[in-house]
Parts: structure tokens; sequence; C-alpha cells
């Protein structure tokens, strides 16, 4: 399959040694997760990556290294989409690479019109892992041993002292300690009164979270432990024990690969490593809600469907007042407020030089 994809399929565009290193990642990934027994759905990320129709509707060279590139999927989210644009450019970030999966509701026109957006598209069904398969895809394009942000519509990574430390200065941070991938914790952010509120303001009006509910346990991919954020208003309110962790700032090597939307193969840098990431996370906004139920069915695409999804639903339809607010919670006034969750740790940017 790969050799056909990068003789006259989608792969032709890859340099012979880039392809050789792609094909010879995806086939070690493969074979750890067989032997963990896990390998049904790898496939389809190892499939998607050679055999997915992408669309370049605009790509420009990538840049210097050093220089993150932001990397997401997205299909109809255009008020969220306009406050990542807006959050990233401020922590000095150049270039953002979309791939859009059939927007109609004004997304792709707008990215179309943001000079330092590059713009993918591709209309085949979205699943958990055949996006992971379309965000090696895009990668591809730009090349192996440079940096980049990958995330999701709905996050915005920030970290202690955010407001006067650009993310070149995080980058120089990581290149000084060895740093290859950045651990984030997933901050659920909520307004004052009920989920899924209509809101033009979403920064404004989803501004609470809990600081000290957030915990740690160990957990295993593959042959490596590592330990694993949980917690926080989902499972405080709906007893849900989604993991928490990201590793969505990542010096992308040859060999890496996207193969979960948390982390990436090889697994090995996971283990022990310190949290400086916090991705404040803005879910249960008014067009959300109508979103989950179809997530929730059956066959929806979403692993965790009929799982995570439908305890938000149930949330909803089983309460009078569906809020995440209580005794402890506490209002996000910037990067400062991150200091109060034991979880994240601090890179003293002040001093890192």
């Amino acid at each position: 399959m790969y050799s056909r994809a990068f003789r006259r399929g989608e792969l032709l565009y890859l340099a012979e040694e880039d392809y050789l290193v792609w094909k010879k990642a995806m086939l070690t990934m493969l074979k750890e997760f067989c032997f963990a027994g896990f390998n049904f759905q790898i496939r389809k990320t190892i499939y998607t990556f050679a055999k997915s129709k992408i669309v370049i509707v605009r790509k420009s060279e990538p840049g210097s290294p050093e220089k993150p590139i932001v990397v997401l999927c997205v299909k109809n989210d255009l008020q969220r989409i306009q406050m990542l644009i807006e959050h990233y450019r401020k922590l000095g970030i150049e270039k953002f690479a979309f791939l859009d999966n059939g927007s109609d509701d004004g997304t792709f026109k707008w990215l179309s019109e943001q000079a330092d957006v590059d713009l993918f598209s591709c209309r085949e069904r979205y699943q958990t892992f055949v996006k992971e398969g379309w965000i090696n895809r895009i990668i591809s394009y730009y090349g192996f041993d440079r940096w980049y942000i990958v995330t999701d519509s709905d996050e915005l990574c920030t970290y202690i002292g955010a407001e006067t430390h650009p993310i070149s200065d995080v980058i120089a941070y990581a290149e000084k300690n060895g740093i290859k991938r950045f651990k984030g914790l997933t901050i659920d952010m909520y307004p004052n009164g009920k989920l899924y509120q209509k809101t033009d303001h979403i920064q404004q009006d989803y501004c609470r979270m809990d600081y000290n509910t957030y915990y740690e346990r160990d957990k295993q991919v593959g042959s490596v432990h590592y330990n694993e954020f949980w917690g926080g208003p989902r499972y405080r309110r709906m007893g849900s024990l989604i993991t928490l962790s990201k590793w969505p700032i990542v010096y992308w090597e040859k060999g890496t690969i996207s193969d979960s939307a948390h982390f990436q193969f090889p697994h090995d840098q996971l283990q022990r490593c310190e949290c400086f990431i916090g991705i404040l996370h803005y879910k249960f906004i008014d067009c959300d809600l109508e979103t989950y139920k179809s997530r929730a069915l059956p066959g929806s695409g979403f692993s965790s469907g009929t799982d995570h999804y439908t305890l938000y639903v149930n949330y909803v339809e089983e309460n009078d007042h569906p809020g995440f607010l209580f005794a402890d919670s506490i209002v996000f006034n910037g990067s400062e407020s991150l200091k109060k969750i034991q979880l994240l740790s601090d890179m003293q940017l002040d001093n890192a030089n």
C-alpha cells in the first residue's frame, strides 16, 4: 500500500528519504500495537496517512524550524477558530496549518482569507483515528526536525508568563533543557451559570475553572508507564474519567507519529516529565449540545462516543441547572492563575536567560 502511494498515489510529494522514514515508523508502531492487542484502530491511522485524498488549497514554505506551526483539523467551528488564531498570534505564532473537513458555516471561507493560514481540505468521513492520519499527513508536508503545536479547535495552550514571554522563549527553554515534547494539563473552562450558554465572547463568559480537583494516576501505553492526569469539573459533576493529559508542543523528530489525540509515538518520552502547559479547554458552548448528541450515537466515529459524550448529554437532561460552578471555582485572570494548580510547573522564563 505504501509503495503504491509513494510511486503513483497520495504520497508522491514526499522525498524518498522521508517516505522511508514514515513507512518504517508506521510499521514499528503497528508492531507495538499488535503486541499490545490494540491494532485495529491504529490501522486506520496508518491507512489514512497513505490513502486519504487531501487537497492543498494553499501552502507556503515552512519557515524556521524554531518557529512552531499550529496544526489542527476543523469542521464548522468558526467562533472558536477565530478565538484560537487570535490567541496564538499573541503568543508569536506566524503560521497555522488547518485541514478543513467540509465546513459549511463560514469556517473554510474565513480561514482562506487569513494570510498566515495554510489550508488543506478533505471531505472523507471523520473518525478519531482517521484524524490522526490527517495530522501526520499535514506534518509530512512541512517535514521533520521542527516544532509543531498539535491541538483541537476548543483548546488554547498557555503557560506561566505567557503575557510577557512569546512562544519563542518556550522553544528556547526547551532546547536549552533538552525537552522534545511539552506535557499539558487540560483545564475545563466554564461559565458562572448553566453550560451550553450562547456567547459572543467565549473567553470572557467561560472564565471559571477548577484548581484543586485535578489528580494523577499511573497509566501504561505499550510498555511505557507515565503519570496520567484526570479529574476536573467533568469528573466532579459527571463522573467522567477521561484522560486530561496531552503533549501538544512537539519537536517532530524522524520516527515521530501522532497516534492519539493525547500523545505521540514513540511513547518513551511520556515518562515522568514535568508539566508546564495549561490547555484551556472551551467545551459546552451553545452549539455543542446537538453536536454531542450526534457524537454519542453508535457509529459516530468518535472513539469515546458512547461513553463521554453520552455523559455530557445525560448531565443536561437529568439536571435542572447543569453547571460546573462550586465553592472553590476561581476566575482565570491570566497565566498567574495557573500557579494555583499543583500539577503545573513554572518554567520561570524571567530567569531562563
